[in-house]
């Protein structure tokens, strides 16, 4: 008797479940130059060694002030990466990593897990030595990033939902094609050695320098950085700035040893490593004076002051340094009127991930704000041209009209009406909110004017004052 086999509702509930090759000697430990039980120092020697290497081909990255320094009531400059070739400071640390394999090493070629940034920096560079680069990454939506990959030559590998994932994965390969060799994108003592050129940079070219700012993820960038600054200048502040959805090094701090914490989705997508470094950590924990947890709608608005003051596009993990600025209330009092150093790391954003933090800060600042109207009877083109009629009068721009007619409502004649409009700032949106109350009983704002009272938690507390 023949069948024709299960029906189509019984196959779409079944979970096909593919067998992963996994090997438990197969993880990040195996991994020589990042050993947990065996951390590796970095000195400042090892930065000079590698800024040697890597100058004649690095160029040094401008620092500029601040256009707004009253505003921020300090000395505030902008220690801008982005004008490297692939967008961020790792093409620092790939040039030096990648300069120092052995001709064996480079043949073979090198194999890494990246979020985006080290990767591209990875194959921009790795293309120039003629050294093969595979990179796996996870699943990603952003086909442009995937491109440029392709256009440096890299092979790609998709694989996972998240970094440690990738990570496991690379190593897989790698046990497969024993030949290759893995570099860790920010606990490699090469990595973290070459982004201490950062810091000869800003002393050499503001020596005045109070505090620097560094952006925080694996912990790399700011342990070089740190080893650099306070060997030159042992009283000037180092500050971490981590996303608190992501905040893997500052509770590595908490711990007094990295561990895998769960990463979340953050406007600073780059930072979202899910566990610290031990290098990086071991390197830089003495060394920090303050960690400090940002929100996602702060590094927000940091993209867009950036955008609209500095005149500089830069991505969400680039812009998270300056973020501790626009928290409220304010949680670096100490640092007015000091001298400011804020690392902008990375500049790779794509159109609609920039528009829609732009569109969000504008939002979270009152300067953009979306009311919805609720119109029934038989005047409904009178009513709004009246509302029309008052936004216009409040000096508003009218971005988005919408209209969507009630589709189970008793009254047939019944519709929403959704305006989405610009004002001029949170003050401004507060008075159209309440001519709009004055006149209008059914109506409502979707997002009122945005008017945060925050808190925000530092690592360590006492021992700064």
């Amino acid at each position: 008797m023949s069948t024709l086999g299960e029906s189509p509702a019984v196959l779409a509930k079944r979970k096909h479940v593919k067998n992963n090759i996994w090997c438990p000697k197969t993880n990040v430990e195996d991994d020589p130059w990042c050993d947990p039980d065996n951390p590796k120092m970095i000195s400042y020697k090892d930065t000079v060694k590698a800024t040697s290497v890597i100058k004649e081909h690095i160029a040094k990255t401008p620092l500029n002030r601040s256009k707004c320094c009253v505003q921020f009531n300090m000395e505030l400059y902008y220690k801008f990466e982005t004008v490297h070739r692939t967008g961020s400071f790792l093409e620092r640390a790939a040039l030096y990593s990648l300069s120092m394999l052995d001709d064996e090493q480079r043949a073979a070629g090198v194999i890494t897990a990246s979020l985006g940034n080290w990767g591209l920096a990875l194959a921009y560079h790795g293309q120039r030595l003629n050294v093969p680069v595979t990179v796996v990454i996870p699943y990603t939506d952003k086909c442009k990033v995937i491109l440029r990959y392709q256009n440096y030559g890299a092979n790609i590998i998709q694989h996972g939902k998240d970094l440690s994932e990738a990570i496991r994965k690379a190593f897989i390969i790698k046990s497969e094609r024993q030949n290759l060799t893995y570099i860790n994108g920010y606990d490699h003592p090469h990595v973290i050695a070459a982004s201490g050129s950062i810091a000869l940079e800003i002393l050499e070219q503001l020596p005045q320098t109070d505090v620097v700012l560094v952006p925080v993820g694996g912990g790399g960038l700011i342990a070089g950085i740190a080893t650099v600054a306070k060997k030159l200048k042992p009283e000037i502040k180092i500050y971490g700035i981590e996303p608190k959805k992501c905040c893997s090094f500052f509770k590595a701090m908490e711990n007094d040893n990295p561990f895998q914490t769960v990463v979340g989705a953050t406007v600073a997508e780059l930072l979202a490593v899910p566990k610290a470094g031990f290098n990086a950590f071991y390197t830089a924990r003495s060394l920090i004076d303050k960690m400090v947890l940002v929100e996602d709608n702060w590094i927000s608005r940091a993209i867009l002051h950036l955008t609209e003051e500095e005149k500089m596009v830069t991505e969400g993990a680039g812009a998270t340094a300056l973020s501790a600025f626009f928290a409220t209330p304010i949680i670096l009092p100490e640092l007015k009127g000091k001298t400011v150093v804020c690392v902008v790391s990375g500049g790779n954003t794509d159109y609609f991930t920039l528009c829609r933090n732009i569109e969000r800060a504008k939002a979270i600042e009152g300067r953009l704000i979306k009311m919805r109207f609720t119109l029934s009877g038989n005047q409904l083109t009178e009513q709004r041209v009246k509302i029309l009629r008052i936004i216009a009068k409040t000096s508003c721009n009218i971005l988005q009209c919408r209209c969507e007619e009630a589709l189970l409502e008793e009254s047939f004649r019944k519709i929403y009406l959704t305006l989405i409009c610009e004002t001029a700032s949170h003050e401004h949106a507060c008075v159209v909110k309440r001519i709009m109350d004055s006149m209008f009983l059914d109506y409502k704002f979707s997002e009122d004017p945005y008017n945060p009272i925050q808190s925000c938690v530092c690592f360590p507390n006492p021992m700064l004052y």
